[in-house]
């Protein structure tokens, strides 16, 4: 069993008016909060996005084909780019997350010490947040076999799966959507 990465940073910031995810947090491009904490805990990280620098040794970027069919589509082009064993573990991030590295811990714990097929971020709001969840392989390989993954929501990684729920420890779900978003990032 190993643990890869998957971090979705292609979307098209509607929301925001322009790129978000080269907007920075911290001193550092928002993106690549992710990237590092996917990067940190997994064997290797593949990111679906585009014009993306990365100086990790284990991380590749890849486009989703379509270019711009969504994070379903990201997702799905991550695995092919993976090519996961049935048993390995796949944590999915989002790009604009702010501070994720604190929550794969308890993600990568809940789904390695139980029979579920995810474990999954739960907000204040009670909102699952799929992308920002470890996945068995098996469970995504089974999934994309059988769906076209083209222009769907994220939320439906999760569809048919036996799935945990992780509550946010923190700030873990904290993501960037809008300038006021940013504007409130400490």
């Amino acid at each position: 069993m190993a643990i890869r990465g998957i971090v979705v940073a292609g979307g098209s910031s509607k929301r925001f008016g322009r790129n978000k995810l080269v907007e920075m947090v911290d001193g550092t491009e928002l993106r690549h909060h992710s990237i590092a904490a996917a990067s940190t805990a997994c064997e290797n990280v593949i990111v679906v996005g585009f014009d993306v620098e990365t100086n990790y040794s284990n991380v590749t970027v890849v486009r989703e084909n379509p270019p711009g069919s969504g994070p379903f589509a990201a997702v799905a082009a991550g695995i092919d780019e993976l090519a996961p064993e049935t048993d390995d573990v796949i944590v999915v991030l989002a790009g604009d997350l702010v501070s994720p590295s604190d929550a794969l811990p308890a993600l990568i714990h809940a789904v390695t010490n139980s029979s579920a097929d995810a474990a999954v971020i739960v907000d204040a709001h009670r909102r699952r947040q799929p992308l920002l969840a470890c996945y068995r392989a098996s469970a995504l390989l089974t999934l994309f076999a059988s769906t076209d993954p083209v222009n769907r929501p994220a939320m439906q990684l999760l569809d048919g799966l036996h799935v945990i729920e992780v509550s946010d420890g923190g700030d873990w779900s904290r993501d960037i959507d809008t300038p006021a978003d940013l504007e409130s990032s400490p």
